[in-house]
């Protein structure tokens, strides 16, 4: 009991100092990157200080796992120069048993973090991204999620390509429909110079419509108004602004089914859906893995050979996943197999150490 509370004692306060100086760091650099257009004059000071504080939330995420990874190896490499895991072996106690307290920091830290995802890093975004485009114009790297979307998948193989719309969608300007068959054929195309939603329907003014048989033009048409039949609602067309990171797991479960809905690659928002968990959880699996190496009682390790061995995991991991994102990206596996790979491949890598570690 009184070796157990000593290391979550100690474990938890080397994690907290160590995520606090990557926070630091993280916001520095965040600074530095940025200051081309943080000191441009357009934002004061009150504004650039908002915006560093709005980047912690979101490099919290991030960086919670990486902390706990360098926390385990420093924290044990201060037990091993003052010989207290000998200490500790002599009496019995195996790395099971140390293990337990490092986990409830682990389990601690992780809930923190999808808690911190969850509540507070949409907001922080969201006032960032009011802050990037009233006071600094945007200058972080998320500007393709918010690039607006022109083609659109429409009921029974049906395809829209939108030129302009209203704020409320109420309003379409230059629409072009594309209607395929079962071999992926043109069977008709109706442009449309101007769309009006008028409760239960859409109206369209200038509306031409060619019909094709094969490769040519079987008839066409045109009509200064029109009564157009479509099934699809203003909030077919809407754009799905804000990256992945941005939206609570309602929202982006919600935004997944909608671009499901329309056609719209969605690969980096069910990514994220997993990531959510995935990640927190990567970290542990990490000290999972190298734990048994960790509390070896024969080795004498230094603080700087601890720091080296944290960012050989970190790296490791960070390969892996960009591995397993670039193969999502790309399509060859589902996003929930790219966002679990990761963890789960570290976690049975870790039997054989532990095997050898308890006998």
């Amino acid at each position: 009991m009184i070796l157990g509370r000593m290391l979550f004692s100690l474990h938890a306060k080397t994690f907290l100092a160590t995520l606090g100086v990557l926070l630091l760091l993280s916001v520095v650099m965040e600074f530095f990157e940025s200051a081309h257009a943080l000191l441009s004059g357009k934002g004061g000071a009150g504004d650039i200080l908002l915006f560093c504080l709005c980047r912690v939330p979101d490099q919290f995420v991030l960086l919670a796992p990486i902390a706990f990874v360098a926390a385990s190896c420093v924290t044990f490499a201060r037990l091993s120069q003052g010989n207290e895991l000998r200490a500790v072996a002599a009496a019995g106690i195996g790395p099971a048993r140390m293990a337990l307290p490092v986990f409830i920091t682990a389990v601690l830290a992780v809930a923190t973090t999808i808690l911190t995802a969850e509540f507070v890093v949409p907001p922080a975004l969201d006032r960032l991204d009011g802050l990037m485009q009233t006071k600094f114009g945007r200058i972080d790297s998320s500007w393709r999620y918010y690039h607006v979307r022109h083609w659109y998948k429409g009921e029974a193989g049906r395809i829209f390509h939108v030129i302009g719309r209203s704020g409320d969608l109420s309003e379409i300007k230059l629409l072009e429909l594309f209607e395929v068959d079962g071999d992926f054929h043109v069977s008709r195309r109706t442009r449309v110079h101007q769309a009006a939603w008028k409760s239960d329907h859409w109206e369209g003014k200038i509306v031409e419509t060619w019909l094709f048989s094969g490769a040519t033009v079987s008839a066409y048409s045109r009509d200064s108004l029109k009564k157009l039949d479509w099934p699809e609602r203003p909030e077919r067309f809407k754009n799905l602004h804000g990256r992945p990171n941005q939206k609570t797991l309602a929202e982006l479960s919600r935004v997944i089914d909608e671009m499901q809905a329309r056609g719209v690659p969605n690969a980096p928002y069910r990514l994220e859906l997993h990531n959510r968990f995935a990640r927190p959880v990567l970290g542990v699996c990490l000290i999972f893995f190298f734990f048994p190496w960790l509390s070896a009682p024969g080795r004498r390790r230094t603080l700087a050979g601890a720091l080296s061995e944290s960012i050989v995991l970190v790296f490791a991991a960070y390969f892996v996943v960009a591995l397993c994102t670039v193969a999502v990206g790309g399509g060859l596996i589902a996003a929930s197999t790219g966002a679990w790979i990761p963890p789960l491949l570290f976690l049975i890598a870790a039997v054989p150490g532990w095997l050898r570690a308890e006998k």
